[in-house]
């Protein structure tokens, strides 16, 4: 005679962990991921440019027809008096007077990492220079583009607590 209780067990257990997966899942895909980006510096004395400046991005949720990451940096953590300098549809540069530390800093910076993983995109969107007491921050999706063969666009720029945060995206 089959036994059908461990099959029922199965099924009833299987059934139970379905909504937590799903949710697990949606979670996992609107994760925050941390853009590192690598400062170069010609300086003699490097302990006046940090090493490295962290943005972080979030995708939104799924949207029909279109996606948009949301995204940020701690640029008051290295200047102050931050306020968007230019900026289009595709591209937005924020610019602020380095804090005393970083005052000297003459370098520039770029996309060299994605979670702690080697950046390989196409394009290095995300790009600062520091230079004569200045910071500047530059998001240029200039050569960017969708699914759709659109071209990346910024949705909105803003500051927040003294520091940038933009929305970008495109269709899907």
């Amino acid at each position: 005679m089959i036994s059908f209780r461990p099959l029922i067990l199965i099924i009833g257990t299987s059934i139970g962990l379905l909504p937590l997966l799903s949710n697990w899942c949606i979670q996992a895909q609107n994760q925050s991921q941390k853009i590192e980006l690598k400062v170069y510096s010609e300086n003699e004395q490097k302990q006046s440019c940090p090493d490295k400046v962290i943005v972080t991005e979030k995708p939104r949720p799924y949207q029909e027809g279109s996606f948009a990451t949301d995204s940020s940096i701690n640029l008051s953590a290295y200047a102050s008096n931050i306020s968007v300098q230019g900026s289009n549809s595709f591209s937005v540069t924020w610019v602020g007077t380095l804090k005393p530390k970083y005052a000297r800093c003459f370098a520039s910076a770029g996309m060299t990492k994605v979670d702690g993983q080697d950046y390989s995109g196409k394009i290095n969107y995300l790009r600062m220079h520091f230079v004569k007491g200045k910071v500047y921050f530059i998001l240029d999706l200039a050569g960017g583009y969708d699914a759709n063969d659109y071209p990346l666009v910024v949705l909105k720029n803003s500051l927040k607590n003294s520091n940038p945060n933009w929305t970008w995206g495109g269709t899907d």
